[in-house]
C-alpha cells in the first residue's frame, strides 16, 4: 500500500470532523477508491458551512456600514472572507486529489523495493503534526470564545443588562439576526458555533496540508540521500548503470514535487498572504493597554501560534529544496575512480535544476523566502500602524450600545 496515502488518513479524518476536504473513501487502501461528488453528504455539509460564512460576511459588512471601518474592526470581514475562500480551496483540492494520490501510489510502488521510504516513520510524523496543529488551532478558538464571553459579561454588568440567561444573551450579541428570524434554541446556537469553529479551523487545515505534503517530500529526498551516502566517499565503486537507475529515481521524486506544487499552489499563495496579514494584526492588538486578562492571553497566544504556524509552513516547504540539494553535495565527493559519464550528467542536472514548491510561479519556497517574509512583516506592520493611527476614532462603538455585533476587538 502507498505509504503517503495511508499516512495522510489521520489528517483527512481530522479535517472532515470540521466539514473540510469532502473526499469519500479516505480509509480505503486503494487511491482509486477516492471519490469526490457534489451531491455527497460531506460536500453538502461543506457548502452549508460556506453558506453560513457568506451570510456572516454580509452581516459584518452591514455592521461596518453603520459604525465605520478602521484597521482593527475589519477583522470580521477578513475572517469570514478568508475562511470562506479557504473552504473553497479545500473543496477544489478534494476535487483534484485523486490523480495526485494515484501518482504517489505509483511512485511508492516503484521505490518500494529500494526501501527509500519508511511508511511507519512517515505515518508517525503525519499523526504527530496533525495532533499538534489541530489541538493548537482548537485551543486558539476556545481562547477566543472565552475572551469574547468574558468581555460580553463585563459589558452586561457595566450596562446593568439582564444576563440571567447568559447563553441567550451571548447569542443575541453574536448572532442577533437569529432571534429576529426564529425562536431562540440552544441547538441553533450550537450549530452556528460549530460553523464558526469549522471556518476557524480551515486556516489551520490549509497550512497543515502544505506542511504534511512538504514533510513527506522531504522524507523521500532524505531516504534517497541515505542511499547515496554509501557511495559518495568512495566506500563502494559502482558502474554507470547504477547511476542511470539512481537518476531515474531522483527524477521520479522531482516529478512528484512538481505535481504536488501545481496542486498546492493556490493554497501556498493564500496561506502566505493570510498569515502575513494576521501576524501584523496580532502585533497591533497586543499593543493595546485596555485589555482584560483573558483577551490579553488570547492575543498573545494567537500571535505566538500564528508565527509558529507560519514558520512551520515556510520551513517545511523550504526543506524540500534543501534536501534536494544535499544530493549534489554528496555526488561532488565521489572519487575520480567512481566517476563516469552518467554521473557527470546527473551532477550537471542538479546544478541547474531548482526543486521547490512554488506559489503559482510567482515565488519558490526556499530559506530565502523565509527571510523575505520576515522583512515583509516589518514593512506591512508599519503600514498597519499608520492606518490604525489615521482611522483612530472611526468605527468606535460607545459603551452599552445595542448595535448588533458590537465586539470589543
Amino acid at each position: 500500500m502507498a505509504k503517503f496515502n495511508m499516512s495522510m488518513v489521520s489528517a483527512f479524518v481530522a479535517f472532515q470532523l470540521f466539514g473540510i476536504f469532502p473526499v469519500m473513501g479516505i480509509r480505503k487502501r486503494d487511491p482509486l477508491d477516492l471519490r469526490f461528488k457534489w451531491t455527497s453528504f460531506r460536500t453538502i455539509f461543506s457548502l452549508l458551512i460556506i453558506t453560513v460564512g457568506i451570510v456572516m460576511f454580509y452581516i459584518e459588512l452591514e455592521r461596518l456600514d453603520k459604525v465605520g471601518a478602521n484597521a482593527i474592526n475589519t477583522i470580521g470581514i477578513v475572517f469570514y472572507g478568508t475562511t470562506v475562500i479557504s473552504m473553497f480551496l479545500m473543496i477544489n483540492l478534494a476535487r483534484k486529489w485523486r490523480p495526485l494520490a494515484v501518482r504517489w501510489e505509483l511512485y511508492d510502488r516503484s521505490l518500494v523495493n529500494e526501501r527509500l521510504v519508511s511508511g511507519t516513520q512517515l505515518s508517525s510524523i503525519v499523526r504527530l503534526l496533525t495532533a499538534i496543529f489541530i489541538i493548537a488551532g482548537f485551543f486558539e478558538h476556545l481562547l477566543a470564545k472565552t475572551s469574547d464571553g468574558v468581555s460580553q459579561y463585563e459589558e452586561a454588568v457595566y450596562c446593568h443588562w439582564d444576563v440571567s440567561n447568559f447563553l441567550r444573551y451571548f447569542a443575541n450579541r453574536h448572532y442577533s439576526f437569529v432571534p429576529k428570524t426564529m425562536r431562540f434554541n440552544i441547538f441553533i446556537l450550537l450549530f452556528f458555533e460549530f460553523c464558526n469553529l469549522a471556518l476557524t479551523m480551515t486556516w489551520t487545515c490549509v497550512d497543515l496540508t502544505i506542511i504534511l505534503v512538504s514533510v513527506s517530500l522531504s522524507v523521500y529526498f532524505q531516504r534517497f540521500n541515505t542511499k547515496l551516502d554509501l557511495f559518495h566517499g568512495g566506500i563502494s565503486i559502482v558502474g554507470e548503470q547504477f547511476w542511470i537507475e539512481i537518476r531515474k529515481q531522483y527524477l521520479l521524486i522531482c516529478n512528484l514535487v512538481e505535481a504536488s506544487s501545481n496542486l498546492l499552489a493556490p493554497l501556498v499563495i493564500f496561506s502566505c498572504g493570510t498569515n502575513l496579514y494576521l501576524i501584523c494584526f496580532h502585533l497591533v492588538t497586543i499593543s493595546w493597554r485596555a485589555q482584560n486578562i483573558p483577551k490579553l492571553i488570547k492575543n498573545w497566544y494567537s500571535l505566538v501560534y500564528m508565527i509558529f504556524k507560519t514558520v512551520a509552513v515556510l520551513y517545511s516547504a523550504a526543506m524540500v529544496n534543501e534536501t534536494s540539494k544535499c544530493s549534489l553535495r554528496m555526488l561532488l565527493r565521489v572519487p575520480n575512480a567512481g566517476w563516469c559519464l552518467e554521473l557527470d550528467r546527473f551532477t550537471n542536472q542538479l546544478r541547474t535544476q531548482q526543486v521547490a514548491l512554488s506559489g503559482m510561479g510567482f515565488f519558490s519556497l526556499t530559506k530565502q523566502t523565509m527571510l523575505a517574509m520576515a522583512g515583509t512583516v516589518i514593512t506591512y506592520e508599519l503600514v498597519m500602524l499608520k492606518v490604525t493611527e489615521d482611522t483612530e476614532g472611526i468605527g468606535y462603538v460607545p459603551p452599552c450600545s445595542k448595535l448588533a455585533f458590537s465586539k470589543d476587538y
